[in-house]
């Protein structure tokens, strides 16, 4: 697998909650990562374990088991939704969309036997009754134990099973309708038979490995393998929330080999570890409205599992084991980017909040970047498309340029003109609109095709100027281009040219990649090459700051 850098895009979220943690500086023992949530959470989750699977809740700090599947195999967690089987797949569908096609059909209707039972081994007699009498069933867990059969497309499909399955049991079992719910989660077996259903509520599903002594328990979650606990919940009847829970030290292994090289200098890849210990920490509950803490994405901070985890990292990690950085005896949010461009920001030119830990710093260290120089180039029709997915209309572009710079050299303010209007996009927003991969850093400027050169006086240089902020000596007088007509007539004492006062491109020429804020990644590198180590590192880019 191809290590590649992901720049660090943190979101100012979290200077509001480093104003909230506490002196007394205490690390969690575990962290809740988000692995599929919101716009991303599935139907279905693909679930698998060497030595098997055990399936239960959490109360507190306990974990209640109810189901096991000791097996290699995969296994499915899925919705309790309508969807259809077509060669073995299992695809989603909407109730309207069932059909009598060939595929076949299922449901989230159900017959339930019998009531609620308060054992399990209670239920499990039922089950095996069933079987002996040749009916397919499944155990459920719903606040109890109880036992149900099929799945049903309809109610008025439900209801005529009953009636079947009430001739053949009689009077002795009494049978009760189940409807859909916006909580209740399947787990399948790879034919897509029902083994254990789950009313979620305000409970996770937790899957675990059942692991062997002297191996690293892991789940393998559509082909990603994972230390610790899988969790899985739907929000509001929607899909499923994927949750990895696992302890702080594993979780970083798997944030440190995504966030940096891990074949980088051991100094560089511990100032990693403690910087994203900081931030793993101030963010705890970050996104607690889906149940969880952080991340996967530069959102948060890159995290990968088990699967991208390095020795050399893995290693890092563990040398730095409970170190973080402090100002004034409290954690920081430790913000750190891909490269500076040579010179790091003030929090408050990329924010709006000042920060005392976060200011601009020389950084000569960050020269070996590969991000030292980048260009993007536009059409005028290419940036009226980026500024309407904003719902920005400013009609036909006519001239882009930064207003104000800091003194590190970047965009403090930046104005799009166009025929029916301007809009300014200030600090970062910049980057928002045009995305974070496509302008890497907001230290750039704009140069146009339309900018012209211009002779001053005897001994002066030439000059570049946008053709809108020229003038022009006339029989009348001198007159600003920008009043004159789109096209100009350009005479150099021999020819005439004719070309248009507003440009066909726009070129942004930068340099780094990332806000700017607090440690340059390539700058640690630079830095621990040279000699210096984590602490010199941090205590640079974060300044005022201890690591202890």
């Amino acid at each position: 697998m191809r290590w590649k850098i992901l720049p660090a895009v943190l979101t100012v979220f979290i200077i509001f909650r480093a104003a909230v943690i506490q002196a007394e500086v205490s690390i969690p023992d575990s962290i809740r990562v988000g692995l599929k949530y919101d716009n991303t959470a599935p139907a279905a989750v693909r679930v698998s374990s060497t030595f098997g699977l055990e399936f239960g809740y959490r109360e507190g700090e306990s974990f209640i088991g109810l189901f096991s599947y000791p097996y290699s195999e995969q296994l499915t967690v899925r919705k309790d939704s309508f969807f259809m089987e077509n060669k073995g797949l299992f695809i989603e569908v909407q109730a309207d969309e069932v059909g009598n096609s060939q595929n076949s059909y299922y449901g989230p209707y159900h017959i339930q036997i019998l009531g609620t039972f308060s054992r399990k081994e209670q239920s499990e007699l039922l089950l095996k009754e069933m079987k002996d009498k040749g009916i397919e069933a499944y155990p459920v867990f719903d606040n109890g134990w109880r036992i149900w059969t099929g799945r049903y497309t309809s109610i008025d499909r439900m209801k005529q099973e009953m009636n079947k399955l009430g001739s053949i049991l009689g009077d002795d079992f009494a049978l009760y309708p189940v409807y859909p719910t916006g909580g209740r989660i399947q787990v399948n077996d790879k034919s897509g038979k029902v083994l254990f259903v789950f009313e979620g509520k305000e409970y996770f599903l937790v899957g675990r490995s059942v692991g062997q002594a002297d191996t690293i328990p892991l789940v393998d979650v559509d082909g990603r393998n994972f230390r610790g606990d899988i969790e899985f919940k739907r929000h509001a009847g929607g899909n499923i929330t994927v949750v990895n829970t696992l302890s702080m030290q594993e979780y970083l292994y798997g944030v440190v080999s995504r966030e940096m090289d891990p074949d980088w200098h051991i100094e560089a890849l511990k100032a990693q570890a403690v910087a994203a210990r900081n931030y793993a920490l101030v963010n705890m509950g970050k996104h607690s409205e889906y149940g969880f803490d952080v991340c996967t994405t530069t959102d948060c901070q890159v995290y990968g599992g088990y699967d991208w985890e390095k020795e050399n990292s893995n290693m890092a990690v563990d040398l730095t084991d409970g170190r973080v950085i402090l100002y004034e005896g409290r954690p920081i949010a430790a913000f750190f980017h891909a490269s500076s461009g040579g010179y790091t920001e003030n929090a408050e030119n990329v924010w709006s909040i000042s920060l005392p830990y976060i200011k601009g710093v020389e950084d000569k260290f960050s020269e070996g970047s590969p991000h030292n120089a980048w260009q993007r180039e536009y059409t005028p029709d290419e940036i009226k498309a980026v500024l309407a997915e904003h719902g920005i209309d400013v009609g036909f572009v006519r001239d882009v340029r930064v207003d104000k710079y800091t003194p590190a050299g970047r965009s403090l303010s930046m104005t799009i003109q166009g025929s029916r209007g301007s809009t300014i996009l200030e600090k970062e927003k910049s980057r928002a609109v045009f995305g974070y991969d496509e302008l890497k850093s907001t230290m750039f400027t704009v140069k146009t095709d339309a900018d012209l050169l211009v002779l001053g006086q005897i001994g002066q240089p030439v000059q570049k100027v946008r053709s809108t902020d020229a003038c022009a000596v006339t029989a009348s007088g001198v007159k600003s281009l920008a009043d004159g007509p789109d096209l100009l007539k350009i005479y150099n004492g021999n020819d005439y040219s004719v070309v248009s006062k507003y440009p066909s491109k726009f070129i942004f020429s930068g340099k780094g990649w990332g806000h700017g804020l607090g440690m340059s990644q390539w700058g640690a590198k630079g830095m621990a090459e040279a000699g210096y180590s984590y602490v010199d590192i941090l205590q640079y880019y974060y300044q005022g700051c201890t690591v202890e």
